[in-house]
């Protein structure tokens, strides 16, 4: 494996921040935000994030000692009480969680978990996050991609590559499409989890934002049963709140107590004192945050006729998989960001690459959207007719 290079998000990003004297839209993020509403003296702010409350002893003292390898009790009792309500367990209870540094950490911990037990394949759908491609090859296990239809299905091809332990790596409400898990492919899971030689990586980090009215829950109870599903989940997208690194794994009981002595190995404990903040969020709740996410959606709607090719809202996630129908989105991006002060994410961060393709936030205030939206009309006109011009490169400078 190569030596990691930065994105060429970062790379953009990187070039914003070293220009702070001017004005940038910075449109990348698929961590919502909470929304603003009117404060006292007329003007905007942040909706009542959900931060510790009162001082409480364990949250003064946190700095001071480490948390239990495992979580703190008091996060992990919350996130049981948070898989019964938001995805209708009745079997998940304590030994059944683990906490960890953000969702990423979780699916490298289960990733190495499950490479030390003898896999050496993963599976997935396409496109796939790079972070994730990455943990894969990282652990030593080669990853494939497989077109999926999400329905009863994607179980032949699925079963096609099961000629030794396999990885089936679920992202669902999907990133960056917005797909969500439906009843036909749970069908799938449970055939798969059940099988020897089957693991199914459940990731299931956006799943507050599906936005059907029959939505289907993250199957937290088949990770409970089975000790073939394990799911990974994390305060990051769920709760916008990425800076706290809080993520969780749900899985079998045996799944946990190998995973907890690897966490202790590897990091010894999660931030305690980010974990008690976590508590909070959770038991506040992410009502406004997900309703942020739908008017967000609204306004997409509301000013999609600014893009050449509006597309169809997709029924989860918190981001737009735009296809901008240009050829090299890479040398647009960089075109965007030089002539337009539009900082976005492209394709480059999935695989395999989706040419012409953008991700675009949903979870930003309406405001944000409509210039979000005129600001990318503006720069794409520009380079039609730059293109239309012959200028060689649109004259990108660096």
């Amino acid at each position: 494996m190569t030596a990691p290079e930065l994105s060429a998000l970062q790379r953009r990003l990187n070039i914003a921040q070293s220009r702070p004297g001017e004005d940038w839209l910075i449109l990348v993020e698929n961590v919502p935000e909470w929304p603003e509403r009117s404060g006292g003296s007329g003007g905007p702010e942040r909706a009542a994030l959900p931060v510790a409350g009162a001082p409480h002893a364990a949250h003064a003292g946190a700095p001071f000692s480490y948390a239990p390898s495992q979580g703190h009790p008091r996060l992990t009792e919350a996130l049981v009480k948070r898989e019964y309500e938001v995805s209708a367990s009745r079997l998940a209870d304590a030994s059944n969680i683990l906490v960890t540094a953000g969702g990423m950490h979780a699916i490298g911990l289960v990733l190495r978990d499950l490479a030390a037990r003898g896999y050496r394949k993963a599976v997935h759908t396409t496109p796939i996050f790079c972070g994730v491609r990455d943990s894969m090859r990282a652990a030593g296990i080669r990853s494939k991609a497989l077109s999926l239809s999400g329905t009863s299905g994607g179980l032949a091809p699925l079963l096609a590559e099961c000629d030794e332990p396999v990885v089936v790596y679920v992202n669902l409400p999907h990133n960056p499409t917005g797909e969500v898990l439906r009843p036909a492919f749970l069908d799938v899971l449970r055939e798969l989890a059940a099988r020897p030689g089957v693991h199914v990586l459940y990731d299931a980090v956006y799943d507050s934002f599906d936005f059907r009215p029959d939505r289907c829950p993250t199957p937290v109870d088949l990770a409970v049963r089975e000790p073939g599903c394990t799911i990974v989940n994390s305060v990051s997208k769920n709760y916008g709140r990425p800076g706290d690194r809080i993520g969780w794994v749900v899985a079998a009981t045996e799944t946990i107590d190998r995973l907890v002595p690897r966490l202790e190995w590897e990091a010894v404990a999660v931030n305690g004192r980010a974990q008690l903040d976590a508590v909070a969020a959770i038991e506040r709740g992410n009502t406004e945050l997900v309703d942020g996410v739908r008017a967000g959606r609204a306004a997409y709607l509301a000013h999609a006729d600014r893009l050449r090719a509006p597309q169809a809202l997709p029924p989860g996630g918190t981001q737009l998989w735009l296809d901008l129908k240009v050829p090299d989105i890479e040398l647009f991006a960089d075109f965007a960001l030089d002539r337009h002060h539009l900082v976005l994410t492209t394709s480059s961060n999935y695989a395999p690459v989706s040419p012409g393709h953008i991700r675009f936030p949903t979870g930003i205030p309406a405001e944000r959207m409509r210039r979000g939206l005129t600001a990318l009309h503006e720069a794409l006109k520009d380079w039609d007719t730059r293109e239309r011009e012959g200028v060689g490169g649109h004259d990108v400078s660096r």
